[in-house]
């Protein structure tokens, strides 16, 4: 299967997903903050309805990159496999 790349979902930091992508041939194409407003997004309204906030219109931006990203097209990637303790063990959990 090829895969365009993978979006790092209401996430703080990078580190392990940026860790893990490089190790299988995989790249970040995005990264949705932890930021409250996607949570209230999916409980009220989309992020482009709600009020323009700071946290609002930076989530909004990462989103619409993303779609800017997919809409030019990204060269197909075929990640490699890792069973379950490689991936634990890399990103230092036991």
């Amino acid at each position: 299967m090829r895969l365009a790349g993978c979006v790092a979902n209401r996430s703080r930091d990078t580190d392990e997903i940026d860790r893990y992508c490089n190790r299988v041939g995989f790249r970040r194409l995005a990264h949705m903050p932890d930021v409250d407003a996607i949570r209230r997004s999916r409980l009220k309204k989309t992020l482009f309805e709600m009020p323009d906030e700071p946290d609002i219109l930076a989530a909004r931006a990462e989103y619409l990159a993303l779609a800017r990203t997919l809409w030019a097209g990204t060269e197909p990637l075929a990640p490699a496999s890792l069973p379950d303790r490689e991936i634990f063990e890399m990103l230092g959990f036991d």
